[in-house]
């Protein structure tokens, strides 16, 4: 019974690394998008706004599965 106890806490930790990583891979590309968008409206005049075929879609280059956890 101990080395299923051990097999299940190492396959856990393992589940929880991956969705680790992948929560803050989510995070820094939601980071530089906002970012990005901040500068370009830095850089806009100051009596112009964008247009919004120029702003970036935050949504549009996001995988379904960001998506669905951004949507969440």
């Amino acid at each position: 019974m101990d080395v299923w106890n051990l097999i299940l806490y190492v396959v856990a930790s393992l589940l929880a690394l991956k969705s680790l990583a992948s929560l803050m891979s989510h995070h820094k590309k939601v980071v530089v998008q906002q970012l990005a968008i901040e500068y370009t409206q830095e850089m806009t005049p100051q009596g112009k706004k964008a247009a919004p075929d120029q702003m970036p879609d935050p949504q549009a280059d996001l995988s379904p599965a960001d998506q669905n956890a951004s949507a969440a």
